[in-house]
């Protein structure tokens, strides 16, 4: 007959559960937290930006302002175009 060889597996199932643990559940554990951690470090990084791109949209100048300052802007272009065209009318 065969007999077992001896130290090859634990002899109670207790000692058996345990290693099988360790060797999968404590590799298993870690990774969970692990990317448990990164994906709150994620959802806590777009968190962040949404409230940035939020900031950003909503300036602190008043909306007359804005419309005074684009409308000077506006009539300097149309000033600049309308120099650099009045000379090629005035040479037809």
């Amino acid at each position: 007959m065969l007999t077992p060889t001896p130290g090859a597996l634990p002899p109670d199932i207790g000692t058996a559960l345990a290693a099988l643990f360790l060797l999968f559940g404590v590799p298993a554990l870690i990774f969970g937290f692990i990317f448990l951690y990164t994906g709150y470090v994620r959802y806590d990084a777009e968190q962040y930006l949404a409230e940035l791109d939020a900031t950003e949209d909503t300036d602190t100048t008043p909306s007359s302002d804005r419309a005074h300052t684009s409308s000077q802007s506006r009539s300097q272009s149309r000033s600049r175009s309308e120099d650099t065209e009045s000379p090629q009318t005035d040479g037809e």
